[in-house]
């Protein structure tokens, strides 16, 4: 069950952005009863990436939100500590805690500092979607383990993965959706989603033709425009470079890329 004296060896910050004490942790009989309710039985996973990433988190002031981190926190600072009541879990070595909000439409800040020294930054809103079990991993440690599974990852690996829509262990996939991405000989190329190893982004663009008659796909002529991070284009793919009248069967394709960092 949570409880404030867990919080006996974590120092008083004071100040406007004081640390959560007694304001905070001077719940009623039944805030406490609410907050002995079992701990849900599945978590939803959040990385962290770093002390500049931001941790938005759900709350509702209907129901608890349990919250576990990768590390003991040695010290927490609310921006606004009559929005959200913020208690310890007793036997987690103060790396679990109980959130819910006081208000029920609010939005505050949370820095929380961690044995390590990392600084985690958490916005606590109830415009978010509400989560009950939330936990927090290192996502650093996360992307090293990725980048030693696919530093032999080659440019027709990627493609294989792409092509086949098939998630691989060590490659981050986002959709990236960019409609109308460019255009040139009569067609559209949107930029649909983009995939990252430690030395490569691959890149997946639909293709439209936009004229009435059929159009052929011209890779090497194409100005595709990019961004720095994405390196130099390495490796392109089509599996069908000639494209069907517009509005007619077969008139769009899929153009994979691969650039290298």
């Amino acid at each position: 069950m949570p409880t404030r004296a867990n919080y006996a060896g974590l120092p008083n910050r004071g100040g406007r952005f004081g640390w959560v004490g007694e304001k905070v942790f001077g719940l009623a009989l039944l805030a406490v009863l609410w907050l002995s309710l079992a701990q849900p039985a599945a978590a939803q996973e959040v990385a962290w990436r770093g002390p500049t990433e931001t941790i938005t988190i759900g709350l509702t002031p209907d129901d608890v939100s349990h919250i576990e981190f990768f590390e003991p926190i040695t010290n927490i600072t609310v921006e606004d500590p009559e929005y959200a009541d913020i208690l310890v879990v007793e036997g987690y070595g103060n790396r679990a805690f109980r959130m819910r909000a006081r208000l029920p439409k609010m939005a505050t800040r949370a820095f929380l500092t961690g044995q390590s020294g990392n600084t985690y930054v958490l916005v606590i809103t109830t415009d978010a979607p509400y989560q009950t079990f939330l936990r927090i991993v290192d996502g650093t440690k996360v992307d090293e383990i990725g980048r030693n599974l696919t530093k032999d990852f080659t440019y027709t690996d990627l493609i294989r993965a792409m092509a086949a829509d098939k998630d691989v262990a060590g490659v981050l996939r986002e959709a990236y959706v960019i409609p109308n991405w460019f255009k040139g000989a009569g067609l559209t190329f949107e930029l649909s989603e983009v995939w990252q190893t430690n030395q490569l982004t691959g890149v997946v663009v639909l293709v439209q033709n936009d004229k009435n008659q059929p159009n052929e796909v011209n890779v090497p002529a194409i100005n595709i425009p990019r961004t720095d991070e994405w390196g130099v284009l390495r490796f392109a793919s089509m599996e069908n470079l000639r494209l069907a009248p517009k509005g007619q069967p077969n008139d769009r394709g899929v153009l994979f890329l691969v650039f290298q960092r």
